[in-house]
């Protein structure tokens, strides 16, 4: 797989294809490399943390697309390939003669991904496309919050994540249709789309009654009870959006009568009831600790869990029973931990994640690997600066 992508949405769906067995070389510009190597913090050692998250497993072939000769070089691996991942914006890979048309006609069985911010059937194509603009164009940042404070982006880069995701199913499925047709093809997936795709199921109600959904926060406009709720030392998030689930909150909290109320006795009651369920609720809850409800909510079968920072989470034995987090050595970091693949196929598992690699690192490996090269043509690539040189970009000064 050769990988010209960048910063999150890209190389997720790269790495997730690397964890998989896919032999994933990823093309960077020899001075520069990847935006995300080194320019967003936090980071160690100069290494950024976004990188070495989303680039594990793969190897880094320092390529110069500015000179002639970089361009042959990068055609003649995409000549090799089984799949080309990008997501420069419409036409830049064109203006580098790599665009799908050229390279799919060198190499008929090629799967060539392209992932944009608008797609390039759109008019609006030409645009950057950053995940933040798009969960503002499309309805996630006014449907994030509650109806008291202004849109609020979701936590994390969640449309360049379900992006890539998107990206990797359509690579999957393309390579299974190689299999009948013994050809590639062209995939176009956009941050956009994905959006609109992922909201599918809130942008129904509009389509249908032609009105904007309330901004309920973390309560739900179908199911009650749903949302936070304060404990004697943090917050719980709960659901117990039907019969059965209340009778078995109201259990839990020692208040099983509750469940026979009549404002409680339905989900449609219970919505309509909402500010005084959630009144008595937190009564009950604010009497003891989070580790405490979540324990005896447990035990009865009700959906509970507690509110955590990032390192709660990835301290907690959730985590740990998970098998998401493993321990490996990055040269430069040192020894770390890195989450990992959360696809568990039985007979085919993840592989265990290997170290981001270091900037060039592979030049010299991959090209001999992919086509051959031996030590007079690397010699010959690194004078006409179409590869990394000893020491920017290249394997040998990696």
């Amino acid at each position: 797989m050769l990988d010209f992508t960048r910063v999150i949405a890209g190389p997720y769906l790269t790495a997730m294809l690397a964890d998989l067995g896919a032999d994933v070389v990823k093309v960077e510009d020899p001075v520069t490399g990847d935006d995300a190597r080194t320019h967003y913090p936090p980071g160690k050692n100069g290494e950024a943390s976004i990188f070495l998250a989303l680039n594990r497993s793969k190897r880094s072939v320092a390529i110069n697309l500015a000179t002639e000769e970089g361009r042959a070089l990068a055609a003649r691996l995409a000549a090799t390939a089984d799949v080309l991942v990008e997501n420069f914006r419409p036409g830049t890979m064109a203006r580098f003669g790599l665009d799908a048309d050229r390279l799919i006609a060198a190499n008929p069985r090629l799967v060539y991904c392209a992932l944009s911010g608008y797609g390039y059937t759109s008019r609006f194509g030409p645009l950057p496309g950053y995940d933040p603009i798009i969960q503002a164009e499309t309805g996630y940042m006014y449907m994030t919050g509650d109806a008291s404070m202004p849109p609020i982006r979701a936590g994390g880069s969640v449309i360049d994540i379900l992006t890539g995701v998107h990206g990797a199913l359509a690579i999957v499925a393309a390579l299974k249709a190689r299999e009948t047709s013994g050809r590639g093809q062209f995939i176009d997936v956009s941050l956009f789309d994905t959006a609109l795709s992922s909201l599918g199921y809130m942008l129904q109600g509009p389509l249908v009654t032609g009105e904007n959904p309330e901004r309920l926060g973390n309560t739900s406009f179908f199911m009650a009870p749903n949302g936070l709720y304060d404990c004697a030392d943090g917050k719980i998030m709960l659901s117990a959006g039907n019969n059965r689930l209340f009778a078995k909150l109201c259990g839990a909290l020692g208040v099983p009568e509750m469940a026979q109320r009549a404002a409680f006795a339905s989900n449609a009651a219970r919505l309509a009831n909402l500010e005084e369920l959630t009144a008595r609720l937190s009564e009950r809850l604010a009497t003891r600790t989070r580790a405490e409800w979540i324990a005896t909510l447990r035990e009865h079968g009700v959906p509970a869990g507690a509110v955590r920072t990032p390192l709660e989470t990835l301290a907690s034995p959730e985590a740990e029973a998970s098998g998401m987090l493993h321990d490996i050595e990055h040269p430069v970091v040192g020894a770390m931990r890195i989450v990992g693949n959360p696809l568990h196929l039985s007979s085919t598992p993840a592989y265990p994640p290997r170290p981001a690699p270091r900037h060039g690192e592979h030049t010299e490996e991959a090209l001999a690997d992919w086509l051959g090269a031996g030590a007079g043509e690397l010699a010959s690539l690194r004078r006409a600066g179409a590869i990394g040189t000893r020491d920017r970009g290249a394997s040998s000064a990696a």
